[in-house]
């Protein structure tokens, strides 16, 4: 697969960071997001953003912590990505929150494609690590960040060769 063009959909602060890395590589990348931050790195990026009308013509679609379920007419089979902490244990929305509440010590980054159904598609790449007894996002996140990075790293290693 060859990827040139990439529509990012997300928010928070892994978002700014899978987004940070996008640009970095020399994507040509489209933003939706209704995140200020996302927004404001976007804009001072000199990225278009768009949303899921305008998006237009793109090689990949990656969401990242997006906070709305994309419309199936919009999914695009082997075209849309999701990256998600925890999947394998905590799917759907909030799956961190769940993390802390078990106190859990075994976390993980996947990238999946994304279908109809959420959190159901292919597991394209995981990324496993432990945790000590963590109790907030935040200590979470700076244990979790370098993940995210390797995740998306091996995800377009891996959708490059396809």
């Amino acid at each position: 697969m060859k990827i040139r063009e990439v529509v990012f959909y997300g928010r928070r602060n892994t978002g700014l960071y899978i987004l940070a890395y996008l640009v970095a590589k020399g994507y040509a990348v489209k933003v939706v997001s209704d995140d200020p931050h996302i927004l404001a790195l976007a804009d001072n990026l000199g990225l278009r953003i768009v949303n899921f009308e305008t998006m237009g013509k793109f090689d990949l679609f990656i969401c990242c912590h997006g906070n709305k379920i994309i419309a199936e007419k919009f999914l695009v089979p082997g075209k849309f990505i999701n990256i998600h902490p925890c999947l394998y244990k905590y799917k759907g929305h909030n799956p961190i929150k769940r993390f802390l509440e078990n106190k859990d010590g075994s976390g993980s980054v996947e990238s999946q494609f994304m279908v109809a159904e959420v959190d159901a598609g292919e597991i394209i790449h995981s990324e496993y690590f432990e945790t000590p007894a963590v109790t907030t996002f935040a200590e979470y996140y700076n244990i979790a960040v370098p993940y995210y990075f390797r995740c998306i790293e091996k995800t377009m290693e891996k959708l490059h060769r396809r």
